[in-house]
């Protein structure tokens, strides 16, 4: 009765037009609340396509007229600048690599440059390659396949230039050169059905292309060099974490590689010091939210990056924010700090990769296990016949390898690297950089890279790829 009588006096008083309002209900609240979200993200996502747009047009400006620049050396055989380039375009044109593609550069350095595309689930994958130095007209039958890093392409090895790049170096060594790019960065974009603004297109980490990709791109090389190939793995960052991956899923890669070096080693992330390890906790809840406006990209080739290139070039490269950029991140060396091709670096940085890659390595700090994917509780019954993701079976591993570290790269600490070292049942050879500053992308574009880094690894090469010998490419 009473409950009755309740139930007809909050009636009326919702009809009555004078009455007190009501508190709002729960449900009203939390879509009022959903609705400024989303208007929020509405706005920002519109703000973002506007500068993306604006910062595409300013790159094929200055595209068309480096194209021109390029026309007027070759009719005239003459230097080109003048009033008519600003700052930022003159600073192009002094150093080209800028907006050049990897061929372009590799080219434009007076190598010759390969484009060998593999299928893999769909993904068309480019990889290029350096068949040889600029001193031999043969091929050599001693490989090496360099594998990037997050966010990054085969633009890694080659942006030190000739005599510091890895590439260039190993090329210059005798060594046939092939450098990936893993699904979904910026030469490895395209798929043979699904569109790249998918959901089904981004739903990989880097487990798929230590599964697929890069066992393909392998088995690519067998087929175009023989089933003899010597062929040694390099790998920088995520390019080791996709190694190691590989290695336990696919054990029959132990015998068909040489070798595996591991340049700051990404496995155990625990003990990671970036602040980068601050992100890993909201991974997850800011995937969701990107899924919602049907985003699964993580960091595209985008405005920021662009924006950070233009200002850390001419007389603003000395500046701390371009610094910093890179040492808050990744550890302090300035000693070792090429300034002057930092626009370089920042142009071809922020590749696309997925945000599924992201939350994988969020969940390898949180967790401490170098583990499969995490989909939660029930999925994971479903994918894997277990609550929690199975660890990678790291007893699988007998590659010979040799892990690269230093005491200052702040994603890959000593700590981390250890315990990488105890998991493994051969052990590998450790080499610890002579420089107490090393930081994680010096590995890449170190000022010293040929005497701290390089030599080291051509050094090791040579141990297991002896004998020196060329095949007659057809």
């Amino acid at each position: 009765m009473r409950v009755a009588l309740l139930l007809i006096t909050l009636s009326a008083a919702s009809a009555a037009p004078n009455s007190w309002p009501l508190v709002p209900s729960l449900d009203n609240f939390l879509k009022e609340q959903g609705n400024n979200v989303v208007s929020w993200y509405n706005d920002a996502t519109n703000m973002k396509g506007s500068v993306e747009n604006y910062v595409e047009e300013q790159q094929q400006m200055i595209k068309d007229k480096f194209s021109d620049y390029v026309d007027d050396i070759q009719e005239n055989g003459r230097h080109l600048v003048d009033s008519t380039y600003s700052t930022r375009e003159t600073s192009l044109l002094d150093n080209p690599d800028i907006v050049l593609s990897v061929p372009g550069i590799i080219t434009r350095h007076g190598y010759i440059c390969e484009t060998h595309t593999v299928i893999s689930q769909g993904y068309v994958l480019n990889v290029h390659r350096i068949p040889r130095s600029r001193s031999h007209s043969d091929v050599s039958s001693k490989t090496v396949l360099l594998q990037h890093g997050l966010f990054a392409s085969s633009a890694d090895w080659i942006m030190n230039g000739p005599g510091k790049g890895l590439a260039y170096v190993l090329a210059d060594a005798g060594y046939d050169v092939w450098m990936t790019n893993i699904r979904g960065n910026r030469y490895s974009k395209d798929h043979v059905w699904y569109k790249t603004n998918s959901e089904e297109y981004w739903d990989f980490s880097w487990h798929e292309v230590a599964l697929y990709d890069v066992p393909a791109v392998i088995d690519y090389i067998m087929e175009i060099k023989g089933t003899d190939t010597k062929i040694s793995y390099i790998g920088h960052s995520m390019g080791t974490t996709i190694l190691f991956a590989m290695l336990t899923l696919r054990p029959e890669y132990n015998n068909i590689l040489t070798a595996g070096f591991a340049l700051a080693p990404v496995v155990y992330l625990s003990d990671m010091k970036s602040p980068l390890k601050s992100m890993a906790p909201i991974a997850s809840n800011l995937a969701y939210l990107d899924s919602l406006q049907g985003t699964y990209e993580f960091i595209p080739k985008n405005s920021a990056l662009g924006q950070i290139s233009s200002t850390c070039s001419g007389e603003n490269m000395d500046s701390l924010i371009c610094k910093n950029i890179v040492f808050y991140l990744c550890g302090f060396n300035e000693k070792q700090f090429n300034k002057t091709l930092l626009p370089v670096f920042l142009s071809h940085l922020g590749t696309g990769t997925s945000w599924k890659t992201a939350v994988h390595f969020s969940q390898e700090i949180l967790s401490g296990k170098f583990a499969q994917f995490d989909y939660g509780y029930w999925k994971n019954w479903r994918v894997y016949g277990t609550s929690s993701p199975p660890n990678y079976d790291l007893n699988k591993v007998t590659l010979p390898i040799k892990l690269f570290w230093s005491k200052n790269d702040l994603l890959s600490s000593e700590r981390d690297v250890r315990a990488l070292y105890d998991k493994l049942p051969v052990k590998p050879d450790m080499f610890l950089v002579p420089d107490e500053k090393f930081n994680h992308l010096d590995y890449l574009w170190a000022i010293d890279a040929p005497r701290l880094l390089n030599n080291e690894i051509l050094s090791s090469l040579e141990t297991h790829m002896p004998d020196y010998s060329f095949t007659v490419r057809f």
